[in-house]
């Protein structure tokens, strides 16, 4: 029988502020270890949504505080997932505000200094750190890091900043992510800033529980005795996903704490919770590109499968929608099948996917991701632009406009470079348009390389002059006409002080972006083919 959870005694509240620490007393003690060394190591943690990454940093900070034998005075613990700047200055600007906050209480000289910084805030940063050198430590954790490598506007010159704070050893950063660093970066400039070295390559990884922690889970927190085959179909019904394990133990210990547990008790709170899991392993499911999710389902299928991309392979584990098994998934999580179950049966069914705005949000995304993955051999940069844009809808529409500029500007290099090399236009493209009288605008491109929209006149001219014939060797009239729609997408994105567009439009806008990508990709394979 399925019962309403707002109605039951929840014994593990697993979203918002009331969320503690389960478990998890293993990757403390990594982190601890990494930072104390005589040389702290700078550390990223990644992890799922819903994997607990901010309660085990909320967790930390709290140790690290009220440790008196740490060498860390101050703690900062920054969420930049709900107070993200918008470019460089506004970062900067930020940080030295927060630090001057989490240095107060026993550095108030210094924080008065910070606080007082109006258009310095790295060199004061810099000058307070130098300072504390001999002083004290002080530890940084940057939660949500996503949120700040999803903008274009954060350039190399801020974070080879930050690696030049970070270069003083009374700092100790740690960033918290979905995914590791290199994976995020959506500036192309700043992937080659040298701040991303200071990390240690391989991350902390927080994703499921494993079977110690939940043996952990079930004898510090639960009064109950399980039978063996019981605690296998608890294992089996969800691989340890956080949050979904705990919604089943809400809704088997609401009825059944201090009885003893068998494999019928759990499969009816596995069925009963389901409707509120869903939620959960929706989003977790939407967090997969759609190879991935194809890749689930073939194993859902068959119950294992070989040959798995890593990349792939830390997709599904980490969520816990399979096991891993040498080099082979096994083993698909009991409300995973369920819940894919459930999509089977709305396949073709378009009145209920899109009948009505919300449902419209909710499963476009999938729309586009499958549009996506037919177009082959795709630009990594534009690749990872697309992905990241789309991650950010349907809830933030005006992060993904932004990113468009990005986009558009990275196609006019490619565009560019396929010319002509370079940003030079050769002199006999010159001679013809005068020639036949394109206009004489044209001919200011001579001594200064078009930037902005006039890129577009450029272009437009290669691919459909006026009075002249194309010139243009690679680049299609169908890619200029797709970057022109677009572009004022991403002027828009750039620009919008105050006015919002409408969800609909900006999925609107993703479609152009992924037709622009895919009519560039062509027209570059036609070229390499000789067409």
């Amino acid at each position: 029988m399925k019962r309403d959870l707002t109605m039951i005694s929840r014994k593990f509240p697993v979203t918002g502020n009331e969320s503690r620490l389960i478990g998890r007393l293993n990757i403390i003690d990594e982190i601890l270890t990494a930072i104390n060394k005589p040389v702290p190591d700078h550390i990223q943690v990644v992890g799922p949504r819903y994997s607990g990454k901010t309660v085990v940093l909320e967790k930390l900070k709290e140790i690290v505080s009220s440790d008196a034998s740490t060498e860390y005075s101050c703690v900062l613990l920054w969420d930049l997932g709900h107070s993200t700047p918008k470019n460089d200055l506004e970062f900067l600007s930020q940080f030295a505000a927060n630090l001057s906050d989490a240095i107060k209480g026993k550095f108030s000289e210094y924080a008065e200094h910070l606080k007082a910084s109006e258009d310095t805030f790295q060199q004061d940063i810099a000058e307070v750190l130098e300072l504390l050198n001999d002083e004290a430590k002080i530890l940084v954790i940057f939660d949500g890091f996503d949120k700040a490598l999803s903008s274009d506007k954060l350039t190399r010159n801020l974070w080879d900043q930050l690696r030049e704070l970070a270069q003083n050893k009374s700092l100790t950063l740690i960033t918290a992510s979905r995914k590791s660093l290199r994976e995020l970066i959506r500036n192309p400039d700043a992937q080659t800033s040298d701040f991303w070295n200071i990390f240690l390559s391989t991350p902390i990884r927080i994703d499921c529980f494993d079977e110690n922690e939940i043996a952990d889970i079930l004898t510090n927190y639960c009064q109950v005795e399980f039978d063996k085959g019981a605690l296998t179909e608890l294992y089996n019904a969800t691989n340890g996903t956080p949050v979904v394990l705990l919604e089943v133990l809400n809704y088997l210990l609401h009825e059944h704490d201090g009885n003893r547990i068998t494999h019928a008790l759990v499969q009816e709170a596995v069925s009963c919770s389901f409707e509120s899991n869903q939620n959960f392993i929706d989003d977790l499911w939407h967090d997969c590109l759609p190879a991935t999710q194809d890749t689930i389902r073939l194993l859902v299928e068959g119950t294992e499968i070989h040959g798995v991309s890593q990349t792939d392979k830390i997709s599904i584990v980490e969520k816990g929608f399979a096991r891993v098994s040498g080099n082979k998934l096994i083993k698909p999580s009991r409300l995973l099948q369920i819940f894919l179950g459930g999509l089977a049966n709305e396949k073709g069914a378009i009145d209920r996917l899109f009948q009505n705005e919300d449902a419209f949000a909710q499963n476009f995304n999938n729309v586009i991701s499958k549009r996506l993955a037919h177009i082959p051999n795709i630009d990594t940069d534009l690749m990872r632009y697309l992905q990241t844009n789309l991650e950010h809808l349907p809830n933030h529409p005006s992060i993904c406009l932004e990113g468009m500029r990005g986009l558009i500007n990275k196609c006019f290099d490619i565009i560019w470079n396929a010319e002509f090399g370079g940003k030079t236009v050769p002199d006999g493209h010159f001679d013809i348009w005068r020639h036949h009288g394109e206009s004489e605008r044209l001919q200011d491109f001579k001594t200064s390389f078009p930037q902005g929209g006039k890129r577009l006149s450029l272009l437009k001219v290669l691919t459909t002059p006026e009075r002249s014939n194309p010139l243009a060797k690679v680049v299609s009239q169908s890619t200029y006409v797709a970057i022109n729609a677009l572009y004022p997408f991403g002027d828009f994105g750039q620009h919008q002080e105050g006015e919002k567009m409408n969800l609909h439009m900006v999925y609107s806008s993703m479609l152009l972006a992924v037709e622009l990508v895919a009519s560039l990709q062509n027209d570059l394979a036609n070229c390499k083919d000789g067409v």
